[in-house]
């Protein structure tokens, strides 16, 4: 598969999560840290940029949203005066410290061995009185399956070994609520996502694209054979009764203390 395919394919798997997660995130957003005009804000880990954009909107001409990634080919069609693409890894370079009134990751810290620190980094970085929205995905829900497929389960545990296999920790949100409080924000509040999603439809995709994604390697070291790896995807892209979950999104939202 050529680079550019490449890109497209996971610019696809992306937007296709965002469809899914991006209106609960923007409710947190609005109605619970109420992002203001002129706000700084970072949006870690910033993806195709759906979030970005929705901020630049929010923030008006006088604040400022940098879009992070440490790939910005998904971010090249973000096209605003308010609107900053920044390339950057942020486990060897940390956010500017104090500097923020919103910091928002999506399915970051759960990729991160150093996610403790990193999450510590972004409570350094906000301004007194700064918001920080951390939303990470516990791998595991997606293991439940109606009726039950044994080969749908096998993929789905499949991803998780393969999670951990590469540094992640597919259950970190579980974690998160009190890893946030450990950095000494104080929490604002909590919620969850699971959403229930039918064998043939758009939003299975946000699913089947993930496991395309890893399969190569899932088959390599031999947690599932080229066989099973197919099967999987006729029964996740083929209309039928087959029900399956959705990774379970929690958000936590916090504040930093003011001076």
């Amino acid at each position: 598969m050529a680079d550019t395919d490449t890109l497209q394919a996971e610019a696809e798997r992306m937007d296709h999560i965002a469809r899914l997660t991006d209106p609960a995130t923007f409710r947190y957003l609005e109605e619970k840290i109420h992002v203001q005009e002129g706000w700084r804000c970072a949006e870690v880990g910033a993806g195709t940029g759906t979030v970005a954009r929705w901020l630049s909107n929010r923030v008006g001409h006088y604040g400022l949203v940098e879009a992070i990634d440490t790939e910005t080919a998904h971010l090249e069609r973000l096209q605003a005066s308010n609107l900053k693409v920044i390339k950057q890894d942020i486990t060897s370079r940390p956010l500017e410290a104090g500097s923020y009134d919103l910091i928002h990751a999506k399915i970051l810290l759960m990729h991160l061995p150093e996610r403790e620190r990193v999450l510590q980094e972004f409570a350094d970085a906000l301004k007194p009185g700064g918001y920080l929205l951390v939303e990470e995905a516990d791998v595991r829900s997606i293991q439940r399956v109606e009726p039950a497929e044994p080969v749908l389960t096998r993929a789905a545990a499949a991803l998780e070994t393969f999670f951990y296999m590469m540094g992640a920790d597919p259950a970190y949100a579980m974690t998160l609520q009190p890893s946030v409080r450990s950095t000494g924000l104080t929490v604002q509040g909590t919620d969850c996502q699971l959403t229930a999603v039918q064998a043939g439809s758009k939003e299975m995709l946000s699913v089947s694209l993930s496991l395309a994604k890893l399969a190569p390697m899932i088959v390599k070291v031999g947690l599932m054979s080229e066989a099973e790896v197919q099967k999987a995807f006729t029964l996740m892209e083929q209309p039928g009764p087959t029900v399956l979950y959705t990774p379970t999104i929690i958000s936590v939202w916090a504040q930093k203390p003011e001076a």
